[in-house]
């Protein structure tokens, strides 16, 4: 059904109906526990025309004396009843399932090729679970690889995927209904939940699907639907935004950070790695991410931070030093990307302070000195040109991308090319570079040295672990505990990150 228009109400902030309108067959609702979303149902139920709520987690477990050929019922009962309001209607849909069938096949022509109701529902179901359902002495009962059982042995999914495709397939289909289904995935795994309602959706096109849910991944699965956050509940109103595509952020890691009401830091690495590990010892009151590349992290806060009228919150972005001009920096720290004050994140675990409290522990503060002397003679000197040359190249690259070429003219391009050499001045460049390392080597000054010294390793490196006597695994180990448990110490190691407090 191409350019269908489905027309529903929401309640507005007066909690009066507001009338909406989309050209996709499925709305997803999206709240927290307490954010009154059966009442959002009930509400949508009475205030919407040719409603059908389906509550999962109201459903209690199918008869076992069901019976599908209820030909006295046939005879007294209407094709549908809107029983929405009976706690559990398994049977009563059943039936109602069949009587419809006995009307189709009754009133068909037979001379044109012809599906019922309950021909959908045994293909529907199949396409589903991947198992074949049929019927045997008017019962139900599956047919898989290796067994075959009827209804008082079908699973609670089953018991489930059977009610809901018949429920589904009993609505009229006269005028637009709409479906309002709460908590859509309960009892039923991913995988099927989304299979069921793809296929579904695709049956019923002349019906409109609301899911109202808390589960964000069954939300962020439904890739063509409209979306609604609900932001708050006074226990009388609601209080909704709609949720934007973004092309930047995936919408899965969106909604999760809807769903957790805090604000957000945005990191470099995995969730196994060195940042997310000091990260969540010093920010333990933001929802860290961990995004991988520092691109990603500058993507995802801009992105998070463009919908703070939707969630309210802020996020910021944290990423190391590298070789980033003070130019760069502060055009980071404007879009709300902090850069550390050493060069990588690697070297907070290096920091004198940090180096200090471990040795501390074993009452060898006397080594500090001949560690930092190690750090500078041993591994700063040793790759004192390579650190320069990437450092210049760092900052070259940097040069070159702020060059505009979206020029009017061959020729103002062909000038602003030739001006390269001369903006980029590579020689003073390369002194000031050079002047600045070996300054720092020079001074011996340490915490120069970590602001500027890109290697990695250097935390695991075997002579500096033998002058604190520790392992790697058992440093870094350490260090963790001694952040959580030393006030006075994590202090002193914020001020290198220099995030602003909220």
């Amino acid at each position: 059904m191409e350019n269908k228009q489905y027309i529903y109400n929401l309640p507005n902030e007066s909690n009066e109906k507001q009338k909406l309108e989309t050209n996709t067959n499925s709305i997803i609702i999206v709240g927290a526990n307490g954010s009154g979303k059966s009442k959002l149902g009930a509400w949508m139920g009475k205030n919407n025309n040719h409603t059908h709520i389906i509550a999962s987690k109201r459903l209690t477990y199918i008869s076992e004396n069901l019976s599908i050929w209820l030909e006295t019922d046939v005879q007294k009962q209407d094709d549908y009843t809107d029983i929405k309001n009976t706690q559990d209607d398994y049977d009563d849909t059943i039936s109602i399932l069949f009587r419809q069938q006995i009307k189709e096949l009754c009133s068909r022509d037979k001379n044109k090729p012809f599906k019922t109701r309950i021909d959908y529902l045994f293909e529907i179901f199949n396409k589903v679970t991947q198992k074949e359902l049929n019927i045997n002495k008017n019962r139900f009962c599956i047919n898989s690889k290796d067994k075959s059982y009827d209804l008082t042995n079908f699973s609670r999914g089953e018991e489930l995927i059977l009610y809901l495709i018949s429920k589904i397939l009993t609505i009229p289909n006269n005028e637009q209904q709409i479906i309002i289904i709460d908590e859509p995935e309960l009892h039923l795994h991913p995988s099927l939940t989304n299979r069921l309602w793809d296929i579904l959706e695709k049956h019923r096109q002349d019906c409109l699907f609301i899911y109202i849910t808390h589960d964000l991944n069954f939300a962020s699965s439904r890739t063509n639907s409209d979306k609604f956050w609900i932001k708050s509940y006074n226990g009388e109103k609601w209080e909704f935004e709609q949720i934007s595509t973004n092309e930047i952020m995936p919408q899965e890691l969106f909604l999760k950070l809807l769903g957790t009401r805090r604000n957000v830091l945005f990191i470099e690495g995995k969730n196994n790695s060195l940042d997310f590990k000091i990260y969540s010892v010093l920010y333990p009151q933001y929802q860290i991410i961990t995004c991988g590349s520092c691109e990603k992290v500058i993507q995802y806060t801009k992105a998070f931070n463009d919908q703070s009228a939707l969630h309210g919150f802020k996020a910021y972005g944290i990423i190391d030093r590298d070789y980033r001009s003070q130019n760069e920096i502060n055009a980071l720290m404007n879009k709300d990307i902090n850069v550390l004050k050493v060069a990588e994140v690697e070297n907070l675990f290096l920091l004198e302070c940090i180096v200090l409290a471990v040795l501390k522990q074993s009452g060898r503060e006397n080594k500090f000195e001949e560690i930092k002397n190690y750090l500078f003679e041993e591994k700063f000197k040793n790759c004192l040109e390579k650190q320069i040359l990437e450092n210049l190249k760092s900052e070259i690259k940097h040069k070159l991308n702020t060059i505009d070429i979206n020029l009017k003219t061959s020729d103002k391009i062909k000038e602003k090319i030739n001006s390269i050499e001369e903006f980029i001045n590579f020689d003073d460049l390369h002194k000031n570079i050079s002047n600045k390392f070996n300054s720092v080597y020079k001074e011996k000054n340490y915490n120069e040295l970590l602001k500027v010294f890109n290697k990695k390793e250097i935390y695991k490196d075997n002579g500096f672990l033998n002058k604190v006597g520790r392992t790697e695994e058992s440093y870094i180990k350490e260090v963790l505990k001694l952040l959580k448990e030393n006030k006075k110490l994590r202090k002193e190691v914020l001020k290198y990150i220099n995030l602003p407090e909220i």
